[in-house]
């Protein structure tokens, strides 16, 4: 179950591919936590894959509240800021959500779509 969510909807990179490889983003501000982020952190982990990790409910509640769209595709891919993928990072209880891409040819963006802490 949810106990708390916060829509944070703020860019935190746009720029060439190879600078954000070795970047590290300080999320304090945006979220209150302490957390620190790389790209390695949550490259890996799509949101479809947090229905793996969560329960159906939670994961409907974050979909929704996050405002987040399905491409409608044969993959049901998830879409955030400015069309771009949706990818997730599990810090204990919280789940951090990124919208990541490539935006235009060699400009790519990160988007902290919002947090949301499970019970």
């Amino acid at each position: 179950m949810i106990i708390n969510y916060k829509k944070a909807k703020s860019l935190i990179f746009d720029g060439p591919e190879q600078e954000i490889l070795h970047k590290s983003f300080d999320l304090s501000r945006e979220t209150a936590l302490g957390i620190t982020i790389k790209l390695d952190d949550f490259a890996n982990n799509t949101l479809e894959d947090l229905r793996e990790v969560i329960s159906s409910a939670d994961f409907e509640f974050i979909v929704k509240t996050g405002a987040f769209v399905s491409d409608g595709g044969f993959l049901n891919l998830y879409k955030g800021s400015n069309n771009l993928r949706l990818y997730y990072n599990k810090k204990g209880n919280t789940i951090i959500v990124f919208a990541y891409g490539e935006f235009q040819p060699a400009r790519y963006m990160l988007y902290l779509e919002g947090f949301w802490t499970i019970a």
